[in-house]
């Protein structure tokens, strides 16, 4: 049995043992966790650190070395001193029907095979004025026959007539119209072409003249119409006259819808059209009808209008080529040729010629032909019909616009079968 003193010293003892041993397993976790870390951060300084490290390097270098191709690959130029920055647009994007099909003219050409070998190039023509080019179409209708142009041949071509209109209704949506007239009178003059398909091109190319012509519009790429502004002084009959358009004054009027040709304003901008303009008449459509070219070149003219007319009775209209003269009036007096007996004074309204009369002279062979005209009539029912003593005969309101479009020694008047 012990002694109550050795009970107390070794329940001391045990105790003191007792938070020795509790005290150290706090130390261990302790020094346990502080060789994981160490052992992570030799493992990440000795492994991983590098590797990525690498990595980086690479990518970096793989960066630089395309940078340095696309900056080879695409220079861009240093500009110049005092060069001017320009800004250039990227192409357009093709409009519908603007594909990698060939050029709408040559395709049709192509398909109704009108196609020529290509010619070299010509040098470029001296500068000409309007004078010099209105001169030139007064000598070259004075004493140049030519031959009418050629339509409504005997076979016929459905395929390349069909291709033609596609092609000129993807130029009209392209708002191309100057290349649809072009392109429908190249076929209209050209092709093999039946009478009911002629007149279906004619009143397309009627439809597209309205607009590029006879309204006050003006395309900038039309050769035949340009903008004028009205200066000091300025009448519509001194404009034509100066601007040598070889049209007569009121046409101006009439394109511009000027109801008043005495009020038009100083700085108006006004429409005009040039010429010239020539006639062709079919005898056996009693049609008129207008061309715009050369008077050398029908084969090029470019079809402007129709009109239907009256002719000689017992085929009394001549055929020939004529060339509008200086006898070219309005509201004019008139003598029965075959009796002098009756005549008919300015402003009677029983003047069978009507209110305009335009005369027309035989060139070359057909030059003792003095005494033919196109005019007016009082009797819109002889349209259409053989009435007249010889004349071509066109409505009020066909006639005056006529009248406008031909000009005296230019414009060529073909009367064909």
């Amino acid at each position: 049995m012990s002694l109550p003193s050795q009970s107390s010293r070794n329940a001391t003892r045990s105790s003191q043992v007792h938070y020795r041993r509790s005290s150290a397993g706090p130390i261990r976790k302790l020094f346990t966790v502080i060789v994981i870390l160490v052992l992570i951060g030799l493992l990440w300084f000795t492994l991983i650190r590098p590797r990525a490290s690498k990595l980086a390097a690479d990518q970096d270098q793989t960066n630089a070395t395309n940078e340095n191709a696309l900056a080879q690959a695409t220079p861009s130029p240093t500009p110049q001193e005092n060069e001017p920055l320009v800004i250039r647009n990227s192409p357009a994007r093709p409009l519908p029907g603007a594909d990698d099909r060939p050029d709408p003219v040559q395709e049709v050409e192509q398909v109704l095979g009108t196609v020529s070998p290509a010619a070299p190039a010509a040098p470029a023509a001296p500068r000409t004025t309007n004078t010099d080019i209105l001169s030139t179409a007064i000598d070259q209708a004075q004493s140049t026959p030519v031959a009418p142009p050629q339509t409504q041949r005997e076979s016929n071509n459905p395929a390349g007539i069909r291709l033609q209109l596609d092609a000129a209704q993807r130029l009209v949506a392209q708002n191309d119209r100057v290349g649809a007239r072009k392109l429908l009178s190249q076929t209209l003059l050209s092709a093999n072409i039946t009478h009911t398909q002629a007149q279906y091109l004619r009143d397309e190319l009627t439809i597209i003249n309205n607009q590029l012509l006879f309204s006050p519009v003006v395309d900038p790429n039309d050769p035949m119409a340009e903008t004028y502004t009205v200066k000091s002084g300025d009448s519509l009959s001194k404009i034509a006259a100066r601007r040598e358009l070889a049209t007569h004054w009121k046409l101006i009027a009439r394109i511009n819808q000027i109801a008043d040709p005495s009020k038009i304003r100083l700085g108006q901008n006004i429409k005009l059209v040039r010429g010239p303009f020539h006639a062709v008449v079919h005898k056996s459509a009693h049609r008129l009808d207008i061309f715009h070219g050369s008077p050398a070149d029908p084969d090029s003219w470019l079809y402007i209008k129709s009109f239907d007319v009256g002719l000689g009775s017992n085929d009394g209209t001549p055929v020939g080529e004529f060339v509008v003269s200086a006898n070219k009036l309005e509201n004019p007096g008139w003598v029965n040729p075959r009796d002098a007996r009756e005549q008919y004074s300015p402003d009677d309204p029983d003047n069978p010629i009507g209110e305009y009369w335009i005369g027309i002279t035989g060139v070359g062979q057909y030059s003792s032909l003095t005494s033919l005209g196109l005019h007016g009539t009082i009797d819109p029912s002889s349209i259409g019909s053989d009435e007249s003593m010889g004349c071509v005969r066109l409505a009020d309101g066909d006639i005056d616009v006529v009248y406008e479009l031909l000009a005296e020694h230019i414009s060529r008047v073909l009367i064909v079968p």
